[in-house]
């Protein structure tokens, strides 16, 4: 074994330490650049203006890092007793140290010596801006050397006016509604309704004095713990002749109280958040940082003020009409998710995550992850058509049938009514939704075409092969859902839905520019067919309520899990996919069917904003034959209908269908169906028995994916 000689360990020594300096020099190099960027140059003063590709309006002009409505504040607009309350607060010397102050870090250091490790910091106020902008919060001794340096070459290179208005405008004074409140304008006008331009001695003082505890420590939870901070400091103002007597006296007389106010919010704060997120996962946070940006993005704002209004309002509508979800939003408001997509380029027009971002800010567009329900019905039919086992005419059988799924076990699945039709054609079953015919036609054509469809059109889930999977019980994204349905107006070309179109920075030059993600996931010519499944969907079926609003032509599919937890609807035209979900955050009951809950929201977006009317051609490998709707024949006189079928090349029934008194026997005996509509609600006693046999199914689904892992990996 290898071993150092007594002479050559000091050399070795000097090699480490001259590394880890050597290493130290560079990290505190980088973060100074950052520190001329983020704060020398003062680009956090230029504004970030943020303009629609979509309308070229301008949506925003936006201050800061985490985009503020109000622009920075000057030091030369406040009253001079403003910023000498929080000196007095934080940093006593902040005028005479030259970034740090020896007296107060000699005093931390006793302390932290007793301590046995850190536990003072003796911070000043450069020292503060360091590490809340360029450090984390650890307490270590190496984090504490690179924040001594760096505060030093901020106060080298910054005036002090300069560096007390970036404490000023960034310092943090507690929490609103799950958002930080950063700086004295937020605070003034949150806790006292008023700009901090108007704020009263002891108002300022006040403020200074919750800057050690801001959440712990305020007027509402302990009055007297903040009178005596705010004190102090009017004393410290009065001892360095900050103040006169007859100021700190009045001061002193006034009680400490807040007033209820409100920090100003920027239009369409789910679609900016969601913005920004996908701006800083392109190009990262830090010319976020240094603002001064000029951001293009996809949004179309009316589109996007008639998603929030409708989002609001329907499912207030909802709560006040139904007596159960009006009980259930007293515990937990019910949420409603709206995302509209450009189905041509990509574009996000409209992104609503949820029914007020005031009292939840969470992006159920993307980050929530639900079951689609009969949404996903699409993939498994278009995996039917695309195979050729299965036509728009073929007939399936509705009647009940048990599949095993483990061992002994047995699954029966049933239709929403419960009741049985005998032979139906496939565009039947699918327009009226019914879940046997659809689980008989995937056991037909195999689970295994369903999965392979499915992950083609762009899925994140790894779907398990399981006889339920065409009923939509495993989970997907609104988003996921949305982009998914962009091949049908695209004819088999799916787009990767977008918000951030282009970033420009203050000299103009150009640091993103979006490329479109296209991909053909489908035969244009089995594109087509399953868009005319979807046509009927609306024309026919358990959409049809879309009439009501004048929205005959429109494509779609609802999505109602088999729990009626969730409910869901995916429509398009060619210039406009919108998916909406409804439904609760942990999962209660909803009760209500996609056509009573979501597609009112859907009709009610739809019908406030303009979109083209026109429908996709029908490719050359398609072709049209007139069909009994009920033997799914070819049609002629003495037939019901007909009904015009598009099949793909080579695949249309080559049989007519039966006439006179044969024809009049076999329809009695097997094509007289009884109407059907999916219930638009059901009793909770149903919902409990339905409930009951997903968990099951969930259970299945559960097993199936662990044995997937166990043999394919994770």
């Amino acid at each position: 074994m290898w071993r150092l000689s007594r002479a050559q360990w000091p050399v070795v020594v000097a090699v480490i330490f001259f590394a880890a300096g050597e290493a130290l020099a560079v990290y505190i190099f980088v973060l100074n650049r950052r520190l001329t960027n983020e704060l020398v140059n003062h680009t956090w003063r230029q504004p970030t203006v943020i303009r629609s590709a979509a309308s070229s309006d301008e949506i925003a002009t936006l201050y800061g890092v985490d985009w503020r409505v109000t622009p920075p504040v000057s030091l030369a607009s406040l009253p001079d007793y403003v910023p000498k309350a929080f000196v007095a607060a934080e940093d006593v010397r902040f005028h005479h140290h030259f970034g740090v102050d020896p007296i107060g870090m000699a005093r931390a250091l006793f302390a932290d010596l007793r301590a046995r490790g850190i536990t003072q910091g003796g911070s000043t106020i450069d020292q503060q801006i360091v590490k809340s902008r360029f450090l984390s919060q650890e307490r270590t001794w190496k984090r504490k050397f690179i924040e001594i340096v760096l505060a030093v070459l901020l106060d080298a290179r910054m005036s002090k006016d300069e560096i007390l208005e970036v404490y000023l405008n960034d310092v943090y004074l507690g929490h609103n509604g799950g958002k930080p409140v950063l700086g004295i304008d937020e605070a003034s006008r949150l806790y006292l309704d008023k700009l901090p331009t108007e704020l009263r001695l002891d108002e300022a003082a006040m403020l200074a004095s919750i800057i050690r505890a801001p959440n712990r420590d305020n007027p509402w939870k302990r009055p007297d713990l903040v009178r005596s901070r705010r004190d102090a400091i009017l004393v410290v103002m009065q001892k360095h002749g900050w103040i006169t007597d007859d100021q700190y006296r009045s001061s002193i007389a006034h009680d400490v109280r807040f007033v209820q106010g409100s920090i100003p919010q920027a239009a369409f704060p789910f679609y900016l958040r969601a913005l920004r997120g996908e701006m800083v996962r392109e190009i990262g946070i830090r010319p976020v940082i240094e603002g001064g940006l000029t951001i293009v993005c996809e949004m179309d704002p009316a589109a996007q003020a008639a998603a929030e209004r409708v989002a609001r309002r329907g499912a207030a509508q909802l709560e006040a009409r139904f007596p159960w979800i009006g009980a259930e939003a007293r515990s937990e408001p019910l949420e409603a998710a709206i995302l509209s997509v450009d189905p041509r380029s990509g574009g996000v027009r409209a992104l609503v995550g949820g029914t007020n971002y005031d009292l939840s800010p969470f992006d159920r567009t993307s980050s929530m992850r639900r079951q689609p329900g009969s949404a996903f019905k699409t993939f498994a039919y278009l995996a039917a058509i695309v195979s050729k086992r299965a036509t728009t005419a073929t007939l399936l059988l509705d009647s009940p049938v048990s599949i095993a799924v483990n061992g002994d076990e047995t699954w029966q699945p049933h239709n929403y009514d419960e009741r049985y039709r005998g032979r139906v054609t496939l565009r039947e079953a699918f327009e009226k939704s019914l879940n046997v015919p659809t689980v008989r036609l995937t056991q037909q054509i195999g689970v295994s075409r369903v999965v392979d469809t499915a992950e083609n059109f762009g899925f994140d889930e790894k779907f398990a092969r399981i006889p339920a999977l065409p009923l939509g019980v495993t989970e997907v994204s609104v988003r996921e859902l949305t982009a998914a349905y962009t091949p049908f107006p695209n004819l088999g070309i799916r787009v990767e839905p977008y918000l951030l179109a282009e970033i420009r920075n203050q000299s103009g030059k150009k640091l993103y520019e979006h490329d479109p993600e296209r991909k053909k996931v489908v035969d244009a010519n089995a594109a087509y067919i399953m868009h005319t499944l979807l046509r009927g969907v609306v024309l026919r079926g358990t959409a049809s309520r879309l009439k009501r609003w004048g929205l005959g032509y429109v494509a779609g599919k609802t999505g109602t899990t088999n729990d009626y937890r969730d409910a869901w609807f995916v429509g398009y035209t060619p210039d406009m996919v919108t998916t909406v979900w409804v439904g609760f955050d942990r999962g209660l009951p909803l009760r209500l069917s996609s056509a009573e809950a979501a597609i009112p929201m859907w009709a009610a977006y739809m019908s406030a904003i303009p979109h083209m009317h026109s429908e996709p051609v029908a490719p050359p490998g398609v072709t049209f034959r007139d069909i009994d709707p009920d033997s799914g024949m070819l049609w002629r006189d003495g037939c019901p209908g007909p009904w015009h079928e598009a099949f793909l090349e080579g695949t249309a029934p080559t049989h007519y269908c039966p006439v006179g008194i044969l024809g009049s026997i076999l329809r009695r005996v097997f094509f007289d169906k009884e109407h059907f509509d999916e219930p638009p609600a059901i009793t909770y006693d149903q919902f409990r028995r339905w409930a009951d046999e997903i968990d099951r199914e969930r259970q299945n689904v559960e097993g199936a994916l662990q044995r997937f892992k166990k043999i394919f990996g994770d």
